[in-house]
């Protein structure tokens, strides 16, 4: 159980989710209360609009009347600058004249009356009449004088006290003077009643703007702030409490104005918060379901699972991993236990997990280990999957570890692979696996200059063993005889069971010269020979087995695997014509034949281009009835100069020169045109199949299956009408692409066949992923069904399975009327062989046809 150290989920916050607050389980205190709206009032009172806009109305109030009474007074202190210059300009010119008068005739009674008339001007301080002489002839001034002026006039004037000296001439025709008249004012006298009446005019503008703006922020707290504070109050209110079913109150006398569009929108806001609110809660009961379920999952699943911090401090772990070390969940989060358990581990897997650790934090994807070795207390090792994640774990960064057991996966496929590449009665490597040894031999020697041998080894009448006591006796001495052979030679030494009673051995570095390398092989090969002399014990009786082999020698690359296992076989089967039970050394006169073997490959890549290649037909027949429905399509070679030449030579040959692909096409060519003239001329049937076999290398192909679309629309034939033959080798080798092909031409309508089914690996695995119609029964088992149990067994084991799978079954190589019948007897309906025809050439076929068709049914 995860208990209170349970995985938590990074759920994503449901939409609006930020928008719900999470209320206090307790009321909140009344002093509290009265704080919080203590700072709620000062916060709008210094934050009213009203306010803000009576402050700043009043200001700009201000800032106006300043500016307008500023520009006021200067247009009008420069009209009275003009008022009193032209005031000046005329009182001189009045007196002007008078006083020269007054100056020349020392009229003193005229002097004083004009002095006088000066002092009327309420700025005129002082004046004096002089003569030219300097001599005062009337002096006047006021009996207060006011010799200063008004400060805040001084920028703006100037200096307050002027002099103004008018010199006075004779008459206007003369410019000699009588005397000169200086009258002393105060410049600022005449602008005091102006600065007077501007600052009452200022004072009153200010007055009238402040009430101005008084009663526009009246009226604007009435129409605008008072209904934005009611919201803001209503707002506060649903605030603090579930939003469901409360909407703001919608103030009639705004209700067409911007205050109750914001109503509006508020309340359309608050109802898509209500709805947001409950699918955020729907999302977390989801996600808590969800978590739920995730518990339940990771508590059920096999697999070990942990999770660590990124200094690996243990957080939790599954119920399969605390089982797997006898731990609770409480002592598992103890240091002391998770230092047991990763201690426990080799070095190297230490190191890969902490590698694994780093990369999966540092890439931020899932990091895969195929496979680790774990130790459990009790020593057991588990061969692991890993997998490591980086991912939250209670909001701290966490790596999580999900190992999955692949113990029973690994020795299952290891036994599989095992199965594939050995003999089940030796367990000895079996051919597939012996050509791979032999071209890596081959590769060896080649870089190591020194010898290398093969040798091929037949028992002696062995048939004679399996005829006279039976298969299991023929088995044990075959199983014997592997023991022998892997004490007689090396454990470096590669001993392989090729089939039947046929053995092969191959040595490497024997030695830098032929003469050692023979040396060696040959005392081994000399060992064997004497074990062979020990009788073999099988079913209370004592046997004496002898065997011949075969000796061939290579030291570089110059033979291929394929030539070289003949030449050991060359040496084996003269050992054979020589009386057995010896040793032959391959040599070079037994080179004939490898020539022959040569010269047939050079002729075989010719032989496609001439044409040489031709179709024999052999039927398939209905064991019943024998009617024909069907036929196997059989290449066959005519050579120009020695005439027809065995498949069982030019089929190796076509095969290691790669050549299978190109006469592949041919035959499928060829058998579609026969099947096209057969189905016009009316001599076959709907359910008429034509078997044909595919090679390895043709259906590897990756233009195999286009290949046959396009022949089979050229003769406008149906594809129902050709079944494929493969083989159980080519499946076990690239079954994904064999599968994937298959099923391709089953859909264009092609059936399928497995070839001589049981002689090869019979993995029945593969038989429920393959698009199969026929199972073909080898004729290695047909042979002897009549005498041998053992065969008799597994005819009638490949039959019964083949039904149970909904398969046919086709048994070839059928002799005789023994044969069939047992066939028969079997559930074997449909058989070919020579009982009812040899293959046959294209024209004799269609002869049987038309025998077929004429016969009455």
């Amino acid at each position: 159980m995860l208990r209170d150290n349970e995985l938590t989920m990074q759920t994503p916050a449901a939409p609006g989710s930020a928008l719900v607050k999470k209320q206090s389980q307790f009321p909140e205190p009344e002093s509290e209360r009265r704080m919080k709206a203590t700072r709620s009032l000062k916060k709008l009172t210094s934050s009213r609009l009203s306010v803000r806009l009576a402050t700043a109305g009043l200001l700009t109030a201000l800032l106006l009347s300043v500016l307008v009474t500023g520009v006021q007074l200067t247009l009008e202190i420069q009209q009275h600058k003009d008022t009193v210059a032209l005031d000046l300009e005329r009182m001189i010119t009045s007196t002007r004249l008078p006083a020269a008068n007054a100056v020349f005739t020392y009229d003193y009674g005229l002097a004083d009356q004009l002095v006088e008339s000066l002092l009327l001007n309420s700025y005129v301080q002082q004046v004096q009449l002089l003569d030219e002489h300097g001599t005062v002839i009337a002096n006047g001034q006021r009996s207060q004088m006011t010799e200063r002026g008004h400060t805040y006039l001084q920028p703006l004037l100037g200096d307050p006290i002027r002099t103004i000296n008018i010199p006075l001439p004779l008459s206007d025709k003369t410019p000699d003077l009588t005397g000169q008249l200086a009258i002393r004012y105060n410049y600022h006298l005449p602008f005091e009643d102006l600065m007077q009446s501007t600052w009452m005019r200022l004072i009153l503008n200010v007055i009238e703007v402040s009430l101005l703006t008084s009663v526009l922020v009246y009226l604007f707290n009435r129409v605008v702030t008072q209904p934005v504070a009611n919201l803001t109050q209503q707002l506060e209110a649903i605030e603090t409490s579930p939003t469901e079913g409360q909407r703001l109150q919608l103030i009639y006398a705004h209700r067409d104005d911007e205050i109750g569009s914001l109503t509006d929108t508020i309340n359309h806001q608050l109802q898509q918060l209500d709805t947001l609110i409950k699918e955020n809660e729907l999302a977390l009961e989801e996600a808590e379901q969800s978590y739920q379920n995730l518990n339940t999952l990771v508590e059920s699943l096999p697999h070990l699972i942990n999770v660590k911090t990124l200094d690996g401090v243990p957080l939790l772990a599954n119920q399969a991993f605390l089982k797997s070390y006898r731990l609770s969940p409480d002592d598992y989060l103890k240091p002391e236990h998770y230092n047991v358990i990763f201690d426990s581990l080799s070095p190297a897997t230490r190191q890969l997990l902490e590698e694994a650790d780093q990369e999966a934090v540092e890439s931020n994807q899932a990091v895969l280990l195929p496979e680790i070795s774990w130790r459990l207390p009790d020593g057991h090792h588990l061969s692991l999957e890993m997998r490591k994640l980086s991912i939250q774990y209670k909001g701290q960064p966490a790596i999580l570890s999900v190992g999955v057991d692949i113990t029973e996966r690994k020795l299952h496929q290891e036994h599989i692979q095992h199965l594939a590449y050995h003999d089940a009665l030796t367990d000895l490597p079996n051919r597939h696996l012996f050509l791979d040894r032999l071209d890596q031999a081959l590769l060896r020697t080649q870089r190591s200059k020194q010898y290398g041998a093969l040798i091929f080894v037949d028992l002696d009448n062995f048939k004679t063993i399996n005829d006279t006591k039976g298969h299991l006796a023929g088995d044990a001495v075959l199983a014997d005889v592997a023991e022998r052979l892997k004490h007689a030679f090396r454990e470096v030494d590669t001993v392989a069971r090729l089939g039947g009673d046929e053995f092969v051995i191959c040595m490497t570095d024997l030695g830098r010269t032929e003469q050692e390398a023979y040396d060696i092989a040959h005392d081994r090969s000399v060992k064997l020979m004497d074990a062979m002399k020990r009788p073999f014990q099988t079913q209370g009786d004592q046997l004496i087995v002898s065997a011949s082999l075969g000796l061939a020698f290579f030291h570089d690359h110059s033979l291929t695997a394929s030539e070289l296992l003949s030449h050991a076989d060359m040496a084996m089967y003269r050992a054979k014509e020589t009386g057995k039970n010896r040793i032959i050394l391959f040599q070079e006169e037994m080179a004939e034949a490898s020539e022959r073997l040569l010269e047939l490959k050079e002729d075989s890549r010719n032989a496609l281009r001439r044409d040489e290649f031709h179709l024999v037909f052999q039927p398939q027949v209905d064991a019943r009835d024998r009617k024909i429905l069907g036929a196997e399509a059989l290449l066959r070679w005519t050579h120009p100069s020695r005439g027809m030449v065995s498949p069982g030579e030019f089929i190796p040959l076509l095969e290691d020169g790669e050549m299978m692909p190109l006469v592949g096409q041919k035959v499928i060519e060829l058998a579609a045109a026969q099947l096209a003239d057969w189905r016009k001329e009316g001599l076959i049937r709907e359910d008429f199949r034509l078997s044909l076999n595919v090679s390895p290398q043709q259906f590897r192909q990756a233009d195999f299956v286009s290949t046959v679309r396009t022949v089979l629309d050229e003769h406008d034939l149906p594809a129902y009408l050709i079944d494929l033959e493969i083989t159980e080798g080519m499946i076990i080798d690239n079954i994904d692409h064999t599968v994937a092909a298959m099923k391709e031409l089953r859909e264009m309508g092609i059936h399928f066949s497995i070839d001589d089914f049981g002689t090869g690996y019979s993995n029945l695995n593969y038989l429920k992923r393959l698009p199969l119609d026929v199972l073909k029964v080898d004729q290695s088992f047909v042979r002897d069904i009549e005498h041998d149990a053992n065969d008799t067994a597994i005819v009638r084991t490949i039959i019964a399975m083949a039904d149970q799978l909904k398969l046919n079954t086709v048994a070839e190589g059928v002799e005789t009327e023994d044969q069939l019948t047992l066939l028969r007897e079997l559930g074997c309906q449909v058989f070919q062989g020579y009982l009812y025809s040899p293959p046959l050439k294209n024209v004799e076929f269609a002869s049987l046809l038309k025998t077929q068709i004429s016969e009455p049914e």
